[in-house]
């Protein structure tokens, strides 16, 4: 978190024309936005996970399929943390659909997470469905 904090007082004093880190050529606030977002949901603190994934993805460009679906896996996890399986299954599909039209080792090891997470609401119908489609 306190490297996160860095990262956005660089991205700030960037904007203003100070000296940046390096890694600024390519990160920009939505894109810090989501490793944040990754963060709290590995540390499984979905409240505040996902209000973050959901407002970055509601602005993201969706013909960056690859990424699209390794923020959305985020997303379902934090999702199935935050007890709600029902929407992590709804968003674990549109992941799945989506890393099925890109050939990505990494979107393919993200679904089998989101598909271990899942796992344990397997009694959950659309989570059973979601599971039993995949397999």
């Amino acid at each position: 978190m306190r490297a996160l904090g860095e990262a956005g007082e660089a991205l700030a004093a960037d904007s203003a024309g100070a000296e940046s880190p390096a890694y600024l050529y390519w990160v920009d606030a939505g894109e810090l936005q989501v490793m944040e977002s990754r963060v709290y949901t590995e540390l499984r603190r979905p409240l505040r996970a996902v209000p973050l994934l959901r407002d970055v993805l509601g602005k993201y460009d969706t013909t960056h399929t690859r990424e699209l679906a390794l923020y959305l896996s985020w997303l379902a996890v934090a999702l199935a943390d935050a007890n709600e399986p029902e929407e992590a299954a709804s968003t674990a599909e549109r992941v799945i659909r989506l890393s099925a039209s890109v050939s990505s080792d990494r979107t393919a090891a993200r679904v089998r997470v989101v598909l271990e997470r899942l796992e344990s609401f397997r009694d959950v119908p659309e989570v059973r469905a979601v599971l039993d489609g995949a397999a």
